[in-house]
């Protein structure tokens, strides 16, 4: 089972859990005096089926015919099996691959589709076949293969059929997840969405979301977006914890209980339970939870916003090897001065292991990178391997591993480049870099010619913008305000806390007007914590420029 896991992407859902999504989908669903058609997708051994048979009432069940699709003859036997004595109208297993057989579409619509699709990122899938879905179902960038099961599933439900869906939260937050929400937002109406962030539900490291919706008739109507939206993730501080207002057995049962807000404890720990109202905002945007706290707060802060960090700098992530055994080392110098590439290729490579709040100055960095590129006429090109024959026998005895990256040739590269460089230029400009994923922002200035790897974005004026929006910048990125920006407007978290900092969150965190006293007295103070020595000194320094930040955006 663990392989068939890892290869597949499968994650057969916890009983709790499929009761739970049974539940929901039976809610959204409502009342029917017919016969009533069940579909399972990726039904693996049956659970989510045998959940919604045993949650519906003895009446329901008794009319329901269940339909589940599996290419995996073992696991389709266990289904046949589990469903065999739940006193239902009737059970068919399908054993076939479920996006085969949409392509055929036999014309038959289902009344429920329930479903927790199979969860297989690009890399995994391979170039050939995520361009195949992409193509088949209007997907585009990186291709998730629940994306391409989540809208294959919707175009077997009959129109006012309910869909009950299992999947990661990631289609809610992130840019790869557009062509979700736009498919689940012109062909749906949203009964609701919960999401159950880090309650470590499943073994795997998804975080799921649950969305219950009504699939809308051809001529459509108008997307609602007023659905109920709840949010639960655990509690982190000592103060959060302190805070606790209602206790559980179960988070499902807290979850359930729609009276159920705030600190709850729970055997599995403390979470919090947020509850308000779907928001989507323009039709590319991310879909999160509206309060009308949540809604009051951010509008203050557009009231005092005059730029975004996009409107004055670049944020780029940083360079992705694709083979950082070969291109990434502690120590060049252990090798064979044979094969040990010339110095000038080699350059200090700042990682999320280096990162530290404001500044690393007098830290070394630990790391450096074999960087096959360079700049010649203004441009940058890959380095011509007869000028480096060290370089060149270093890249041959890694000819394989190399050449194993066909996407790199693909591209019409050399077999040698790395697969996402920068120009060396950009690298002398004093920087801002910050790593992918942390638990509270962790940006740091850096004025040297280091490299930054791809597990860091990094930050850079654009031309004509004087060097204190940079001080501003760093200030903003570090302060309590930043996190609450975060969660209010993506809120895309991670387990224990961690967020995730990409470009296509941080570009869109505000500025106040660089000219007023707060922005005067915050680069004042930014600039003060940089050339701090003390801890104690800095700690006061920053607390200073946390009050000066949010009163800068007129919010406590």
């Amino acid at each position: 089972m663990p392989d068939l896991i890892k290869q597949n992407g499968i994650h057969y859902t916890p009983e709790n859990l499929a009761a739970f999504l049974a539940q929901r989908t039976l809610l959204a669903y409502g009342k029917s005096s017919k016969s009533i058609s069940v579909v399972d997708p990726a039904c693996g051994d049956g659970n989510l089926l045998v959940a919604i048979a045993q949650n519906a009432k003895p009446s329901v069940r008794r009319r329901m015919q269940l339909f589940g699709f599996e290419r995996d003859p073992d696991a389709a036997s266990n289904a046949q099996a589990n469903l065999s004595n739940l006193g239902v109208a009737s059970v068919t297993i399908v054993k076939h691959d479920f996006l085969d057989v949409v392509k055929k579409d036999d014309g038959f619509r289902y009344d429920i589709v329930i479903a927790n699709p199979p969860y297989v990122r690009t890399q995994v899938l391979g170039s050939r076949e995520a361009q195949s879905l992409a193509k088949r179902f209007g997907l585009s960038g990186r291709v998730d293969l629940y994306h391409a099961f989540s809208i294959a599933m919707a175009s077997v439900l009959r129109d006012g059929g309910t869909l009950g869906l299992l999947t990661s939260n990631r289609f809610l937050t992130i840019k790869s997840g557009v062509k979700l929400r736009t498919y689940l937002r012109e062909h749906f109406d949203i009964a609701e969405v919960i999401d159950l962030g880090d309650t470590k539900l499943f073994s795997a490291s998804v975080l799921p979301v649950v969305v219950a919706a009504q699939k809308k008739s051809d001529n459509g109507g108008k997307f609602h977006d007023e659905a109920p939206f709840t949010r639960i993730y655990e509690c982190r501080s000592h103060t959060e914890l302190e805070e606790e207002t209602a206790t559980t057995c179960d988070v499902l049962d807290g979850v359930s209980d729609p009276t159920v807000a705030g600190k709850l404890r729970t055997e599995q720990g403390v979470y919090e339970i947020e509850r308000g109202r779907l928001a989507i905002g323009q039709d590319d945007a991310i879909w999160t939870l509206a309060t009308p706290q949540s809604n009051a707060w951010l509008k203050t802060v557009e009231r005092y916003q005059v730029a975004k960090f996009s409107d004055v700098a670049n944020i780029r992530v940083g360079i992705k090897t694709t083979a950082d055994a070969v291109f990434i080392r502690e120590r060049w110098d252990d090798l064979d001065k044979a094969s040990r590439p010339e110095r000038k290729l080699i350059h200090p490579l700042i990682t999320h292991h280096d990162a530290e709040r404001w500044s690393i100055d007098g830290t070394p960095i630990r790391k450096s990178v074999l960087y096959p590129h360079q700049l010649r006429d203004g441009r940058r090109e890959a380095i011509r391997l007869e000028d480096f024959p060290r370089a060149a026998a270093y890249f041959d005895s890694h000819r394989e591993r190399l050449e194993g990256r066909s996407y790199v040739t693909e591209s019409g590269r050399n077999w040698y480049e790395i697969w996402v460089p920068h120009r060396p230029t950009d690298w002398t400009e004093p920087k801002i870099v910050f790593p992918d994923i942390s638990e509270r922002p962790t940006f740091f200035l850096d004025r040297s010619t280091a490299i930054v790897n791809g597990d860091c974005y990094w930050i850079t004026l654009k031309n004509g913008y004087p060097e204190d929006w940079l001080y501003l910048i760093l200030a903003i990125a570090n302060s309590t305000f930043i996190t609450d920006y975060y969660d209010h407007r993506f809120h895309n978290k991670l387990y224990a806390g961690r967020r995730r900092f990409m470009t296509q969150y941080v570009k869109q965190f505000p500025l106040p007007d660089l000219k007023c006293d707060d922005s005067r007295q915050i680069i004042r103070l930014t600039k003060k914590i940089l050339a701090a020595k003390r801890p104690s000194t800095r700690s006061r320094l920053e607390s200073e420029s946390d009050v000066l930040v949010r009163q800068a955006f007129g919010v406590d």
